[in-house]
This record gives C-alpha cells, sequence and structure tokens, in this order.
C-alpha cells in the first residue's frame, strides 16, 4: 500500500503542474504560429475547456498573453509581459555578447548556423544565433524555447546534468517525437547521454527538424557545471562524413574558448 505523502505535498504538486502547464501554453506560440486559438490550446494539449480557459485567464492577469484583436476576438498573442521578460533575461545573462564574435567566426568558417542554448527549467532556450547565408528552415531560433531531450543542443546540456536531476526530469517530463528519428525512450536518451559525456560533444541526425545534422559541445563554469552549450547546425545534405570530424572540432574548440572565458570571468 502506498504511503500518503504529507499534506502539504499535493499543494507544492499542483503548483508545479500549474507551472509546467503555463510553460505548455507559452511554448504554442511560435514565429510561425504567432497566434493560437482556445480550441487549439485545448486541444493540443489536451486539457478540458474549462481548464483551459482558467489557465489563459490567470496567464492573461499576467499579462503574458493578450487578446489579438485582428483576428477577430478568437485568438490570442503573447502579451507586453513576456517582451519585459525577454528584455531582463538577456540584460542579466549577457554572456551572449561575450560569445557572438566566436559564433560569427564559425558561421564564417563554415557558412553553417550557429546557436547557443541554455537550460530553462525542463527546456532548453536559444539565447543567441549566427544564421547561415543559404538558406535553411530551422526551429533554432533566438528566444525559441526548445525540447530538453531532442537534438545536439538540449542534449550537450542534459548530458552532464547529475544523474538524479536526469531520473527527476524523465520522471515528470514526456519525450515527444517531432521526428521519425526523435529519441523517446528513456533508456535509450540515458544511452545517447552517456556516449555524449564520453565523446564529449554531440552529434544527431533529423530530430527535431527533419535532415537536419547537430553538432554540439558544453561550455562550462569554473565548478565543472555546464552552462550553456554551443551547437552548429546544417542540413545533412550539405555535410559529408568527412565533413563532420572538421565541424567536431571547430565547435568543440569554440567551446572550449568559451569555457575559458567563462571561468576567467568568474575567476
Amino acid at each position: 500500500m502506498t504511503r500518503a505523502a504529507p499534506a502539504s505535498r499535493p499543494a507544492q504538486q499542483r503548483g508545479n503542474v500549474t507551472a509546467a502547464r503555463a510553460i505548455d501554453v507559452l511554448s504554442l506560440f511560435t514565429e510561425q504560429h504567432p497566434v493560437v486559438s482556445v480550441g487549439e490550446v485545448a486541444e493540443l494539449l489536451g486539457m478540458s475547456r474549462s481548464t483551459t480557459y482558467r489557465y489563459l485567464q490567470s496567464l492573461r492577469g499576467a499579462g503574458l498573453i493578450e487578446d489579438d484583436e485582428p483576428s477577430g476576438g478568437g485568438g490570442l498573442r503573447l502579451g507586453p509581459r513576456v517582451l519585459q521578460l525577454a528584455a531582463i533575461a538577456r540584460a542579466s545573462w549577457d554572456f551572449g555578447t561575450v560569445a557572438l564574435p566566436v559564433m560569427r567566426r564559425m558561421t564564417e568558417s563554415t557558412g553553417e548556423t550557429v546557436v547557443l542554448t541554455r537550460r530553462a527549467g525542463d527546456h532548453v532556450v536559444c539565447v543567441e544565433e549566427v544564421r547561415s547565408p543559404h538558406p535553411i528552415r530551422l526551429s533554432y531560433e533566438r528566444g525559441r524555447v526548445l525540447p530538453i531531450h531532442a537534438g545536439a543542443s538540449a542534449k550537450v546540456l542534459l548530458a552532464w546534468m547529475p544523474p538524479d536531476e536526469v531520473d527527476a526530469l524523465l520522471g515528470r517530463t514526456k519525450l515527444t517525437g517531432f521526428t521519425g528519428s526523435t529519441v523517446t525512450s528513456p533508456t535509450s536518451l540515458r544511452k545517447d547521454l552517456a556516449r555524449i559525456r564520453a565523446d564529449g560533444h554531440a552529434i544527431t541526425r533529423g530530430e527535431v527538424d527533419t535532415g537536419v545534422l547537430g553538432v554540439a559541445a558544453p561550455i562550462f563554469n569554473r565548478d565543472g557545471d555546464v552552462v550553456a552549450g554551443l551547437s552548429l547546425v546544417a542540413p545533412e545534405y550539405r555535410v559529408g562524413e568527412a565533413e563532420i570530424d572538421r565541424l567536431v572540432r571547430l565547435t568543440c574548440d569554440a567551446a572550449a574558448e568559451l569555457t575559458a572565458r567563462v571561468v576567467d570571468h568568474d575567476a
């Protein structure tokens, strides 16, 4: 028989679920879909209409979403508070400014897109990006919230987390499949993370965007904690097998350079 949790625990769990649901709702807004209807929120998140309205009312009250008048009153868009929070986040975490010259150098050398990511709770946020001059459609855009289990830029952050944190995260996170290559098995994901730690870098193929290769390396602080991930992303058709080793070396060298800057800053 399962032992009952302390009286204060259910309220805490409800608070965690509520926060996670709020993040889920906000994550539905993308550059391609800046306006989302109430019905879409309910359907995509599998919630009842009454529950959906309750969450949306709370987010409205906080200024995180607002009604989109041009859509005829049936749509929602991100609110002004999101812009304020984005500005605060960028001002308080200015490592992106330090990393940009290194990222631009990588793009000049390879012609491919380079992104800087960091963990934000159970998700990953793209902090900075330097776009390839070649046309490419990617989910990796500055400010975009990404899944923590898919793609090199996410896995490289997850791989160095303490095992108990990984277990807790996998226990509360659904490993959604975005493409046929997304790893959705916790056991397989743990094997991937062990291999990434052993190699010192991550290589993924089409886990978030079909046909896209990702190469990522971790950036550490002076305590040995991963504070960010540096990733190079490119269409697989543009990268032959012989080229991958060069991209791995370039990415790892750049991440090591940024690690040195972080350590010097923390000293």
